[in-house]
């Protein structure tokens, strides 16, 4: 295929036999990542590509980082083979090497990477014949240091998940996706959460000044939440815009002062300034409250399933009294609008609570703690029911999952889902790969090792 000639072109003879423009976005495909899947997506929507080798000279790697320079990046897609891995841990690859993946690490990009390399397994990581292996030393620290610059590796074990994985990223990047959630139907707060995010994307257009879409698809068990923009580059903006939104809203309830300066801060014209705030102060008052009387609802409707269930197992005033703190300790308390939506990152295990000087406070038979835990885990979680591995995958991303604590619960949910789209599940089920091979050290490589199985069970190609 040829593209048409606009003003200047540039052309490159040894991969690509189409000229390319200046001034149109470009997609990179580095490494043997041109199926051609792939490239047919690109064809059909008109999408302007380049493909590079990484299995070649630090002269070459110097050209793709001009690439950088001479166009607008939208996108890059790479395969990490152990031939590219082997000349990241030459000396004479390590200046370009670290500005190449600082380019790519400041783009939307997925580095593709095998599953057991990334995990540094290397005894079953094949490496052929004719290339040198460098030490396993090597190797970690190579991979180690790609992390830290905030390369997006994937792990993958078959080439039809990078086809579908990557054809997906192509989607994404050409509707311009820079935010994804699903919420399970029925889970405390799920209605509320819709209002939330409907909020923001009012507050993005009339705040902050940015121009997005808000959609929505239903599946049997629950909602998937996008917001498309093509005035944000990346997903760590609108985590930002977000973090700002849900301060805002607070402020809107506590202190309409500090409020109103957040708005006088943002490019809002002065004379709107009044009218925005009053608006979101209500909705925000509002939101409040239909969170806290959600919130009551649902400690109510285990008590009373409760009773319904241990009205002969417990006849006594003072044990209702210690069940119903436990029902407490268990339901997710408020803290901040943001709850609504943060609901995994709190604690749903009604354990008993232990005063300054270790002691139990509430005595209570273990069973009847199980059976509140059980009732407590199906009102907060709503139509959809998750198993022990699920449980133990969320508190992992609780202890360790960090700033993206948000996206990989929502992926638990979402490969959970039997219903919802397969390229999406395939993307939860290697996003929490990529995770529970990053906590392995921490976690235990044996109970890992289960959940891996436990998820990998979950979606086959």
């Amino acid at each position: 295929m040829r593209w048409a000639f606009r003003k200047q072109t540039m052309y490159d003879p040894d991969t690509d036999t189409f000229e390319l423009e200046l001034d149109k976005p470009l997609m990179l495909l580095l490494g043997a990542i041109g199926h051609e899947g792939i490239l047919s997506r690109l064809r059909t929507s008109g999408r302007q590509y380049k493909t590079k080798l990484l299995e070649s000279s630090a002269k070459n790697w110097e050209s793709i980082i001009r690439l950088f320079d001479d166009f607008s990046i939208e996108g890059v897609l790479c395969k990490l083979s152990p031939r590219a891995i082997s000349l990241l841990c030459l000396t004479e690859y390590e200046e370009v090497g670290s500005n190449l993946f600082a380019k790519i690490s400041s783009v939307p990009n997925i580095l593709f990477i095998y599953e057991d390399m990334m995990a540094c397994d290397l005894e079953n990581v094949y490496w052929p014949f004719s290339y040198e292996r460098p030490s396993n030393e090597s190797i970690k620290a190579t991979i180690k240091k790609l992390i830290a610059q905030n390369a997006n590796l994937m792990p993958y074990k078959r080439n039809a998940e990078i086809t579908i994985m990557a054809e997906t990223f192509l989607e994404e990047t050409e509707q311009h996706l820079i935010f994804r959630i699903y919420v399970p139907a029925g889970r405390i707060w799920s209605n509320e959460t819709d209002k939330l995010l409907q909020l923001f994307r009012e507050y993005l257009t009339k705040v902050a000044n940015i121009q997005v879409r808000l959609d929505q698809f239903r599946t049997d068990k629950g909602i998937i939440y996008e917001i498309h923009s093509e005035e944000m580059s990346d997903s760590t903006n609108i985590v930002t815009e977000f973090s700002e939104f849900t301060q805002f809203m607070d402020l809107c309830t506590t202190d309409t002062n500090a409020a109103e300066n957040m708005l006088k801060n943002k490019d809002v014209n002065p004379k709107e300034v009044i009218s925005i705030l009053s608006r979101y102060s209500k909705e925000a008052k509002r939101l409040s409250v239909d969170l806290k009387h959600e919130r009551e609802q649902k400690v109510l409707s285990i008590r009373q399933r409760l009773e319904s269930e241990l009205v002969d197992t417990i006849p006594g005033g003072t044990d209702w009294s210690a069940i119903e703190s436990l029902i407490n300790l268990g339901v997710p308390r408020l803290s901040g609008v943001y709850g609504a939506i943060s609901v995994d990152q709190e604690s749903t295990k009604c354990l008993p609570p232990i005063d300054n000087h270790g002691r139990i406070t509430i005595n209570v038979n273990p069973q009847i703690i199980e059976t509140v835990n059980g009732l407590v885990g199906q009102e907060i979680c709503g139509d959809q029911y998750i198993g022990p591995e699920a449980h133990q995958i969320l508190e992992l991303i609780k202890q360790y999952g960090g700033k993206n604590s948000q996206v990989l619960a929502s992926s638990v949910h979402e490969l959970e889902d039997s219903s919802a789209p397969k390229p999406g599940r395939l993307n939860a089920k290697q996003k929490l790969k990529k995770f529970l091979i990053g906590v392995g050290s921490k976690a235990g490589d044996v109970a890992i090792n289960v959940l891996q199985r436990y998820i990998e069970n979950k979606l086959s190609l």
